[in-house]
């Protein structure tokens, strides 16, 4: 069966024809807004042509052929994100709040997981999780750059853990694996790789993932289903396995004609809708949501400089978080901000905690090129005192580096050095 009759299980031929027809288009590109780090008027006056994005808050399309915006320093510096216009749409409904524990089980590259936390004003507490190792540290590069403090980033197969939590998180993130149709404008492999027998395949694993994922749901948690698929197999067919086989609800998401709906769930065909096509359902579980209880003492007996309640050590390394989790059978890339190694009694600040903080006792505003040369693994001039020195550019932290009275030592992470085209 080939890729356009094989719509024909849930569209006609007008509609088939539509689709088809968008995917001759050229991709579309958009930012999330970090407000953190920047806001709208800043992001208008240096990019004056980028547009709102029609549905999520701070989030913008632009043209990648005007604003080549993954070169740009303020990119570097964290104050946004780059991600699909769609992709946006499944973390946007579900709209976690700064109390809940969030689970993003197929988490990387880590857009929705991002969201997630912005949405939630870096409280609370994701497990922004990965089967795959390398994808899960694609996350916390993200996390770092961003300045993202309440994700614990793990890599796990939650198949073999997921009896530990039970009725254990208030939201949860499906974005699940599947056959990449959504995809077929950004890479024409994806289109070549097809198959309808990928489609059944993926549709396997999504009916197992969803059955696992709604038994980690809290009573009266909320969970989003999605793909980047156009077939009803993986899409539709998932959400009526799941309501056949559990209590499951389906919540309604609000009508708009930029979304097609047949059935549980909304499309976002790129023929109706900005965006590349991702498939998006909202799922409820009966019952009252209690919150958690939070007994633990605080525990800051390193006396770090942090919004947060809690810092620990990890080997060599202090971490700190807002919320504590049971960890035991989690494998663990990053415990929320990494702030720096502990050799002694002196602290190495990472580049993480740089990013993560609002304010440190030494700072200093650099330049454009000294901003440049820093980003090529230089040092500067220094006119301050011995000592850590946060270094920031137009209000926006750079790095915490060293200064000896003289100059001021590089510390950015090699991988990071000549990263940036500016």
């Amino acid at each position: 069966m080939d890729f356009l009759s094989h719509l024909s299980k849930y569209l006609n031929q007008e509609e088939i024809d539509k689709l088809n027809a968008s995917l001759q288009h050229k991709s579309e590109h958009a930012l999330l807004l970090n407000l953190k780090k920047m806001n709208e008027e800043m992001l208008l006056s240096l990019f004056p042509h980028v547009k709102k994005h029609p549905i999520v808050k701070n989030a913008y399309l632009y043209d990648k052929n005007e604003y080549d915006l993954g070169k740009s320093v303020y990119h570097a510096l964290g104050c946004f994100y780059l991600q699909e216009p769609s992709a946006m749409v499944p973390a946007y409904l579900l709209n976690a709040k700064a109390g809940d524990i969030v689970l993003d089980l197929c988490a990387a590259p880590g857009g929705k997981s991002v969201q997630s936390s912005l949405l939630m004003n870096n409280q609370g507490l994701i497990i922004s999780n990965d089967i795959a190792k390398n994808r899960a540290f694609a996350i916390s590069e993200n996390a770092e750059r961003l300045g993202l403090g309440n994700l614990l980033i793990t890599n796990n197969d939650f198949s073999l853990i997921y009896q530990n939590y039970l009725n254990y998180f208030d939201k949860i993130i499906l974005d699940a694996p599947c056959s990449g149709s959504g995809m077929f404008r950004k890479d024409d492999k994806m289109m070549l790789d097809w198959s309808y027998q990928k489609v059944l395949k993926y549709a396997s694993l999504q009916k197992e993932l969803i059955t696992m994922s709604y038994q980690m749901l809290k009573p009266g948690g909320t969970m989003v289903y999605s793909t980047c698929s156009f077939s009803y197999e993986e899409d539709e067919e998932v959400i009526d396995y799941l309501l056949n086989n559990s209590d499951a609800q389906i919540c309604d998401i609000p009508d708009s004609p930029l979304f097609f709906k047949k059935g549980h769930g909304v499309h976002l065909f790129p023929s109706l809708f900005p965006g590349e096509g991702h498939y998006v359902c909202l799922i409820k579980k009966p019952g009252e949501l209690k919150v958690s209880n939070k007994e633990e003492k605080v525990s800051n007996k390193y006396k770090i400089e942090t919004p947060y309640r809690y810092v620990k050590k990890y080997g060599d390394y202090l971490y700190t978080m807002s919320e504590t989790f049971n960890v035991k059978k989690l494998n663990i890339i990053r415990y929320g901000v990494k702030v720096g190694e502990l050799i002694k009694q002196d602290i190495k600040f990472d580049h993480h905690y740089a990013h993560f903080i609002d304010a440190f006792d030494r700072e200093k505003e650099i330049t454009f090129e000294e901003l440049i040369k820093y980003y090529q693994g230089e040092t500067l001039n220094s006119d301050v005192s011995k000592g850590d020195v946060l270094l920031k550019y137009h209000g926006i932290n750079v790095d915490i580096a060293k200064s000896d009275g003289r100059i001021i030592k590089n510390h950015l992470p090699k991988g990071l050095r000549r990263k940036y085209n500016f």
